[in-house]
């Protein structure tokens, strides 16, 4: 017999375990099809956003408006892969290679956020590819979204953003998990991400 079959995973220092995939029959109108659904899973990391303070000497420390505004912009970090823009299931195919690295996506949020803490929400993202795979799941800064004019309006887009990539060690799967900007200045090979 062909029965439904749905498989759970554990992961390290959790009780709970979580659906991963479903492989079974699914009765429609036109007759009996065979279902396989492999689920993305994500776990929460927590980002600390840090202020830089812009240099300012000489005859340059009174101009105020030549420095952007501090609470703008991101902690220095790795500089992105590149100029082109990734999608969910680029991501997934190279994510051995992309691995704590940071990738530009072109998404639309869909659906609501829910509030992880630390001032993030978590969306379902879909990218611009028309792919059979669009979707993914994506942390954003509260304030960064506020600033984008997404936090009232989430569904407004596409629009473009730089990704960090988490792969996960259990199940060598992959997730985009937080955005850290929307504009990058790189500097003797350090990143700055803004939004």
């Amino acid at each position: 017999m062909n029965y439904r079959q749905y498989t759970f995973l554990k992961y390290k220092n959790s009780e709970d375990a979580i659906l991963y995939k479903f492989s079974g029959p699914v009765y429609t109108a036109g007759g009996k099809v065979q279902l396989n659904i492999q689920y993305g899973l994500m776990i929460a990391v927590k980002m600390e956003m840090v202020t830089p303070t812009p240099a300012v000497s000489g005859e340059n420390a009174s101009d105020t408006k030549s420095a952007e505004p501090a609470n703008e912009k991101s902690a220095s970090l790795p500089p992105p892969v590149g100029k082109e823009k990734f999608i969910f299931q680029q991501i997934e195919q190279q994510k051995d290679q992309l691995k704590d690295k940071i990738v530009l996506i072109e998404i639309t949020l869909v659906g609501e956020g829910g509030d992880i803490g630390n001032g993030m929400l978590r969306y379902f993202a879909e990218d611009t590819s028309g792919s059979a795979m669009p979707y993914c799941r994506v942390d954003f800064p509260r304030d960064a979204l506020n600033k984008l004019g997404l936090l009232d309006n989430p569904k407004k887009g596409p629009f473009s953003v730089y990704a960090w990539v988490h792969v996960f060690l259990e199940k060598k799967a992959a997730a985009v998990c937080v955005a850290v900007g929307a504009h990058v200045t790189v500097e003797n090979g350090k990143a700055t991400y803004s939004w």
